[in-house]
């Protein structure tokens, strides 16, 4: 089922993009930490409820809000995320120790569930429809789309709204780098992305989602095979040299084999060099390929988070 993107919004290392980027802007990240470049707030949440929400949840509080930019009712939310709000969990989890399980606050632990960003925008724009958190590792926005094709009547007037949010805390941050998390000349990121999709094409719409695949694989041969089978359903295998293609910057090694193999004439761009490595940074990749997408006939996403993959077809 394909799914039309009529307006999206982006907060993350690169900066906040609503419906527009500007790839002449674009400037990879310095350092081994990038921090999102947060919006102003004052529009968009109401001060008090602001002062009481962690960094994830007003990422996508903001981000949801920057995105739905026209009042029309929404079939549903998707939400996916891998770490949660983490800042929110680790005191939860400290006040535990120091205070002996005695005496705590019930209000970290509520804070911290995963699903406190989309049980937040619901709230916020009094939508009672399906809602749902997905923390599948590196497939968490990935979920969040099917789940959005599932539950949208196919070629009608319903809109959906799907995005993602991780955040990246100092602890979080030196585990994960102890783990090797962070290639060498690298830089670890967080934000918050979101959609508002349909299966009609109904108004103005930024791109299209033809489809999408999601595998893991621990071998490069299982990768190659799945993005053949994938690209051979899309366009029967005869890719465009005026595609564009992104792919996700784990290491030029990983890639070397796919992108000589299937892209090999194609201007590739390797995405998380502006937005930083989070589990569910494909979101940002998929705004930098709808906003360069005027131009290009097609555009390829290629994404992994470890063993997990994915690879998208966009197109106007």
């Amino acid at each position: 089922m394909k799914l039309y993107i009529h307006h999206y919004c982006s907060i993350s290392p690169a900066g906040v993009w609503v419906n527009d980027v500007d790839g002449q802007q674009l400037s990879a990240l310095q350092g081994a930490r990038a921090y999102a470049v947060e919006p102003d707030y004052a529009p968009l949440i109401p001060p008090m409820q602001l002062r009481r929400m962690s960094k994830p949840i007003r990422l996508g509080m903001a981000a949801a809000r920057l995105c739905l930019q026209e009042e029309r009712q929404l079939n549903s939310i998707h939400v996916g995320t891998a770490y949660g709000n983490l800042a929110d969990s680790e005191q939860f989890l400290q006040k535990m120790i120091v205070q002996e399980e005695q005496l705590l606050n019930p209000t970290a632990f509520i804070q911290s569930t995963h699903n406190t960003v989309s049980g937040q925008i619901a709230l916020a724009l009094g939508c009672n429809a399906h809602n749902m958190t997905f923390v599948h590792r590196g497939h968490s926005l990935e979920s969040a789309f099917v789940d959005a094709g599932l539950q949208l009547p196919a070629a009608s007037e319903a809109y959906a709204l799907v995005g993602a949010v991780d955040e990246c805390t100092d602890i979080a941050y030196e585990i994960l780098n102890d783990c090797g998390a962070f290639p060498p000349g690298s830089a670890a990121g967080e934000g918050a992305t979101f959609f508002q999709v349909s299966t009609g094409n109904q108004g103005p719409y930024k791109a299209v989602l033809n489809g999408f695949s999601m595998f893991r694989a621990s071998r490069i041969e299982e990768v190659i095979t799945a993005v053949d089978t994938f690209i051979q359903q899309q366009v029967a295998g005869s890719i465009d040299p005026a595609d564009l293609v992104l792919y996700g910057s784990d290491s030029e090694e990983r890639y070397g084999d796919l992108c000589t193999r299937f892209f090999a004439g194609n201007r590739r761009i390797p995405f998380k060099d502006y937005c930083g490595i989070f589990p569910s940074s494909i979101g940002f990749g998929i705004c930098l390929g709808v906003g360069l997408l005027p131009g290009h006939g097609h555009c390829w996403i290629l994404n992994n988070e470890g063993d997990y993959w994915s690879i998208w077809h966009l197109s106007r």
